[in-house]
């Protein structure tokens, strides 16, 4: 049985392999989400994965001359993590075969990086792209995934745009898989990283990893944090499988986007018609998702 067969046994978070392929020691802030997404991905993919990264919070898991890792780690500049695919045309030429994962911050991707991954995608490259999204550059700098009123270093008063949807951008790229996935919901995450095993191209999986530090919360609390964003609507649960758009988590009634306020202080400085115009915002775009009119994605 070979690897990919093994995690596609993975039905439930008793069946993770015991063996991790990130090991503790890291200089990784307590309660990290990105940590905890790359520990899950790595139990899903194991040990025949290399690991692509700039710079960024996955840059502190990796100091010269050590490492957390046990599988490869590369480190290459952020606007160009996406131009990785090169070490799977690589491997091919020389009959070899690996997983190539990704795993690159929202600056990166949303920003910096979004041409060479615009480039991959339509070249078609076999590689597995997961933003870990903490909505901001590490320093807490403000980024196009940083929502609508939250604070950052470089908007201290708040950003007064929505956040781009990087996802709907990667679908008019034919991809034959996208999705959004919350390590606050690590067998949604899970499912969807098998998935994206099987199919060829860039799988692309836009990961929300709340971040204690840059979002005002404490350690302890990262995966209440993350739940509340699906609960109430600010971080939809969805994929896109060969242009089939499905809710993968549904809440029944979604809470008031105040509950996700509330838990954080980079929202402290929102307005009550801020306030407002999110939750509308919100309202309007769970609409589109429950009668699946929000996406219009081309032919092949």
């Amino acid at each position: 049985m070979n690897e990919n067969e093994q995690s596609e046994k993975i039905q439930s978070l008793n069946d993770l392999p015991k063996k991790d392929f990130f090991i503790g020691g890291s200089n990784a802030c307590p309660g990290c989400g990105a940590l905890i997404g790359l520990k899950l991905a790595l139990k899903v993919l194991e040990k025949n994965t290399i690991v692509v990264s700039s710079f960024g919070c996955v840059t502190l898991l990796t100091t010269y001359p050590k490492t957390a890792f046990k599988v490869p780690f590369i480190h290459i500049p952020s606007e160009s993590v996406a131009a990785a695919s090169g070490i799977w045309h690589a491997l091919k030429s020389a009959g070899k075969d690996a997983n190539i994962l990704c795993y690159v911050g929202d600056g990166a991707t949303y920003d910096s990086g979004l041409q060479a991954l615009s480039a991959a995608a339509t070249r078609k490259d076999n590689i597995i792209y997961i933003c870990y999204n903490n909505q901001s550059y590490t320093g807490h700098h403000r980024s196009s995934a940083t929502p609508y009123g939250a604070k950052t270093t470089t908007t201290p008063l708040g950003s007064v745009v929505f956040r781009k949807s990087l996802a709907k951008i990667m679908a008019s790229h034919n991809l034959h898989y996208i999705a959004t996935a919350n390590v606050a919901y690590p067998m949604d995450f899970i499912k969807k990283l098998q998935k994206a095993l099987s199919f060829p191209g860039v799988k692309f999986i836009d990961l929300l990893t709340p971040c204690p530090i840059g979002w005002g919360f404490d350690s302890s609390n990262t995966i209440e944090v993350g739940r509340m964003a699906v609960q109430t609507g600010v971080w939809p649960l969805y994929e896109i499988e060969n242009k089939k758009f499905s809710l993968t988590v549904a809440p029944q009634r979604l809470e008031p986007v105040e509950q996700y306020f509330v838990m954080q202080k980079r929202f402290s400085e929102l307005k009550s018609g801020q306030k407002e115009r999110i939750q509308e915002h919100i309202k309007k775009e769970w609409k589109q998702l429950l009668h699946n009119k929000y996406w219009d994605v081309a032919e092949y």
